[in-house]
């Protein structure tokens, strides 16, 4: 069997007491479990989340329970760049639980133990988003205090710093630990919380350090067989640094200074990663890639470690489970350090009958081959018998949608492509969404063609829609299946759509969006009619892409 590119992490099957449903969030199958809670996939209004929920003998500590409250405002108040958001709580009453942004890519600590040490633009963007969260995390005035491998997500659109398992936001405990007892991982501490329990910012620059280090050499700095051993090699070792690239050499060496006083802040690190002495975080983080498709897993020959997910405050590790197979997956072009200051063109490209725009890189494709790829099916959309296509199916008058687990942050510039067939009622009509929030309202756009060969854009807000374009007649049009390509291109307040039926440019749009929401869109596959005969659309080879 040949090796295989990463894909999101295996979810477990539900076991018996563990919730289905909490709040306005579907439960879909458990990430994992740990000594605080367990960790699940949950479908919830804006797409799937991870959710920690925390065990009841801790719930129902009054003192845990206050300090995971104070945990989790501390954790809201960090900006989303390169980190997995929280999104949403429950801390009033049991069970208590937190939902944060599901973030579909390994944990780093998975690459690093199946494939080996980072390099090239991928090690670089490891090394600046890492820098670039603990800029976030530290400006909320939060210090995570287990930065390690496990807890940094890879995805295509760089990494994502999850899990403050247990940070502490500064002014608890006045940057000690409440109960004295050490916090972390041992061969990631920094030794002035080994030697007196002190917590601050420049304990994550050390872990920085030895996560950076382990990165480019496939282990720990301070790796051993046992806890103490581990601590003694901390506080008194001085690791040889040549297996790292000498570009990061220097910085490494820094962070991992034995005096916190002489390690550089988050924000210097960035700006030295990247060149600079102002580092705009959030820019930075938008040009971060990490290219999935160069990092493979060995054929699987026993059970493997699943990827890590995000738990938020006080969260817990991935369990281990079994691989799964993975057709749908998650791929991007790798990008240099040279590059990550570089802001992407705001200009539209110019649209023309000759095809859509070239894409820069492909964010997801899918094939349809396993049934376990993670689409939504509870809307009219499933799986064909065998795999290796996916049907959305409308009767009377109703429509039928479904959407890739796609979670990351956009670009502003989306192809999104698909192979379709529409058969039944004459008037079904299949195609592409977006769907942008603005004024606090969902805005859907459907680029969709018609059976007759008849090609539209449609708006819809809430429960209110309308057309955008006229029905026009794609040139050359012939029944059966078409390869559809459509654009949603944002600029500010500003959105273009353009739809190609079989590379040929059938309508396009402008409009605007007032109040852009700074919440992700969503894109996905979707069929309509108005007749009351059945309709049917068979989708194959979807693939996003950015430009």
């Amino acid at each position: 069997m040949s090796a295989a590119a990463y894909g999101p992490p295996a979810v477990q099957a539900l076991r018996e007491g563990d919730p289905v449903e909490l709040g306005p969030y579907r439960i879909a199958g458990r990430l994992g479990q740990g000594g605080m809670g367990s960790v699940f996939l949950a479908e919830g209004p804006q797409g799937p989340v991870a959710i920690k929920v925390i065990t009841p003998h801790l719930a129902n500590d009054p003192e845990f329970a206050e300090r995971f409250r104070r945990e989790v405002a501390a954790a809201g108040r960090v900006r989303r760049f390169c980190t997995a958001p929280v999104l949403d709580s429950r801390l009033d009453a049991a069970p208590l639980w937190l939902v944060t942004e599901y973030v579909a890519g390994p944990d780093l600590g998975r690459v690093l133990r199946e494939g080996g040490p980072l390099t090239g633009s991928n090690l670089e963007a490891l090394a600046v988003g890492v820098a670039t969260a603990l800029t976030a995390i530290h400006g909320a005035g939060v210090v995570h205090c287990d930065l390690k491998p496990a807890n940094v997500l890879l995805s295509p659109l760089g990494p994502r710093v999850i899990d403050f398992g247990i940070a502490r936001a500064l002014d608890l405990g006045h940057g000690k630990t409440v109960t004295g007892r050490l916090l972390g991982t041992p061969e990631y501490m920094a030794p002035e919380v080994i030697n007196d329990h002190h917590l601050t910012p420049a304990a994550d620059i050390f872990a920085w350090g030895c996560v950076v280090f382990a990165a480019a050499t496939g282990r720990s700095p301070f790796a051993a067989r046992t806890v103490p051993e581990a601590l003694m090699r901390v506080v008194n070792d001085q690791p040889s640094l040549e297996a790292v690239e000498p570009g990061l050499r220097p910085l490494v060496a820094a962070a991992l200074e034995k005096d916190p006083a002489n390690r550089p802040s988050a924000q210097d690190l960035a700006g030295r990663l990247v060149g600079s002495t102002r580092v705009d975080a959030q820019a930075v983080a938008g040009t971060l890639r990490i290219d999935l498709a160069s990092l493979t897993t060995p054929p699987p020959t026993a059970a493997a470690p699943s990827g890590g997910q995000p738990g938020g405050p006080s969260g817990a590790q991935a369990a281990t489970v079994p691989p799964r197979r993975r057709t749908g997956r998650w791929i991007a072009i790798g990008a240099g350090a040279a590059a990550l200051l570089a802001v992407a063109a705001t200009a539209f490209v110019v649209m023309s009958p000759s095809g859509p725009p070239a894409a820069d890189g492909v964010l997801y494709t899918e094939a349809f081959d396993s049934v376990e790829s993670g689409w939504v099916t509870d809307s009219g959309g499933s799986y064909s018998d065998p795999p290796g296509q996916f049907v959305l199916t409308a009767s009377g008058g109703a429509g039928s949608w479904s959407r890739p687990p796609i979670n990351a942050n956009f670009p502003s510039r989306l192809l999104m492509e698909a192979t379709v067939l529409i058969e039944g009622s004459p008037g079904a009509r299949a195609g592409l969404y977006c769907n942008h929030l603005h004024d606090g309202q969902g805005a859907s756009y459907d680029l969709e063609i018609r059976q007759d060969g008849r090609a539209r854009i449609r708006k819809s807000v809430d429960k209110d829609g309308w057309d955008l374009t006229a029905d026009a007649p794609v040139s050359g049009f012939k029944p059966g299946k078409v390869r559809l390509q459509a654009q949603c291109a944002r600029e500010g307040e500003r959105i273009r759509l353009a739809l190609w039926v079989n590379g040929t440019l059938a309508v396009t749009a402008d409009d605007t969006l007032k109040a852009v929401s700074g919440k992700q869109p969503s894109v996905g596959v979707q069929l309509t009619h108005a007749g009351e005969a059945d309709a049917k659309a068979t989708i194959d080879d979807y693939r996003v892409s950015w430009f």
